[in-house]
């Protein structure tokens, strides 16, 4: 039996929490101990309190403006403590004092990169459990996540060296080697990469490795659709979504049979969208059997979500409210698979957008060719080849 610890750094919600769960759950099953560090346990407690895991607080560092969007993952780090060789020091020292808690001999990273750093001062192997976004391509310096506004390399290069400088102090804290560029923070024993090359939110990476897409976790209950006839509907939304409002509104004109997720939504927002066709949970429900009996689905391009519906055939209406889902918007939109509704323009078009994907049977056809492209990609395979490869680490020793 070995110690394995789930370490989850950035992000809310229940996307991370319920990707890591099926596998939290096979290495339990293979004699592992499995022991989670999470940013978010409110989201935790929701699907963790009956499956007899327990859990602790990730550190965090309170976001310092900067000017002007992110630009590139370095520059994100950089608002989360990298921009300050002694901020990053408390955040590392105390994943590592967690870690040790823990007793883990290896750690399986979701979103965390102190944790990837306390790990390497640590000598732990690490195998990354993340999406394109939380891996960005090993390029010194790092690429530009806003294409549509390009940047000069003098630009990166003094986004990465700033945060490169943090990184490296705190390296030598701990006696170890610098690192050349920040992309060498995911030189790790294992670079998974969940998902499929078309989600990828670099659409520039190249070559790599891409495990699939995990079996949704079964926590939820099933759909209860209003008994009426047209196309079913399923809308996962949060309040952060600028324009949920503006999606209740486009759903409840459009009369159509629909269910919505809308965890902690406001009591007046349910009052006033109330109707006979719109049933509103705010419980978690079974995705696969969702996706399975839905036409089309709103969700706010997390990866899991969305994913799940276009592995079923279905198209999708996208309500990104950060970067790392609009850029997963923007590959599913370029798929034909589906629409994007841009955060930072007015919705006045979402009606309509809406009814596109909806009624024109291009949307369903591209979503369609995506299930059956990886329709003979078993996810339960998934589970295996990672629980396996987490094993031969093992074994090994092997930190990198």
């Amino acid at each position: 039996m070995a110690k394995i610890a789930y370490a989850w750094e950035f992000g809310a919600g229940l996307g991370h929490v319920g990707a890591f769960l099926p596998m939290a759950r096979a290495l339990r099953e293979r004699g592992h101990d499995v022991s989670w560090i999470v940013a978010d346990v409110a989201a935790t407690a929701r699907l963790l309190t009956k499956e007899n895991f327990t859990w602790l607080q990730a550190p965090r560092h309170a976001e310092v403006p900067r000017e002007g969007p992110p630009l590139t993952y370095a520059d994100i780090l950089l608002r989360f403590g990298y921009a300050n060789a002694d901020g990053l020091l408390g955040l590392v020292v105390a994943w590592r004092e967690l870690l040790r808690l823990s007793g883990a001999q290896l750690v399986m990273a979701d979103h965390a990169p102190s944790a990837l750093l306390a790990a390497r001062t640590l000598d732990l192997p690490v195998v990354l459990f993340s999406s394109g976004f939380c891996v960005p391509p090993r390029r010194h310096p790092l690429p530009n996540m806003r294409p549509w506004n390009p940047l000069t390399q003098e630009r990166l290069h003094a986004i990465d060296n700033l945060a490169l400088t943090s990184i490296n102090a705190v390296l030598g804290r701990f006696g170890k080697a610098p690192l050349q560029g920040v992309g060498e923070l995911f030189d790790v024993a294992e670079d998974t990469l969940l998902g499929f090359p078309e989600l990828d939110h670099y659409a520039e990476r190249g070559p790599a490795r891409y495990w699939g897409n995990l079996p949704d976790a079964g926590v939820g209950g099933k759909p209860i659709w209003p008994e009426l006839p047209g196309k079913r509907l399923f809308a996962y939304l949060r309040r952060e979504c600028r324009h949920h409002e503006a999606a209740l509104a486009a759903l409840k004109e459009l009369g159509q049979p629909t269910v919505v997720f809308f965890p902690d939504a406001p009591a007046a927002t349910l009052a006033h969208f109330a109707a006979p066709h719109l049933a509103f949970s705010g419980a978690p429900l079974d995705l696969d059997a969702t996706a399975a009996q839905a036409d089309v689905a709103i969700t706010y391009a997390s990866l899991s979500t969305t994913t799940r519906f276009l592995l079923a055939g279905k198209p999708v209406l996208l309500l990104p409210f950060h970067l790392e889902q609009y850029l997963m918007a923007r590959r599913v939109e370029e798929m034909g698979a589906g629409l994007l509704c841009d955060p930072e323009k007015p919705a006045d078009d979402l009606p309509q957008k809406l009814r596109h994907v909806l009624f024109d049977p291009s949307f369903a056809a591209n979503a369609a060719a995506f299930a059956a492209k990886y329709a003979a990609f078993p996810q339960a395979a998934v589970i295996d080849n990672l629980a396996r490869r987490a094993e031969e680490i093992l074994a090994t020793g092997a930190s990198q």
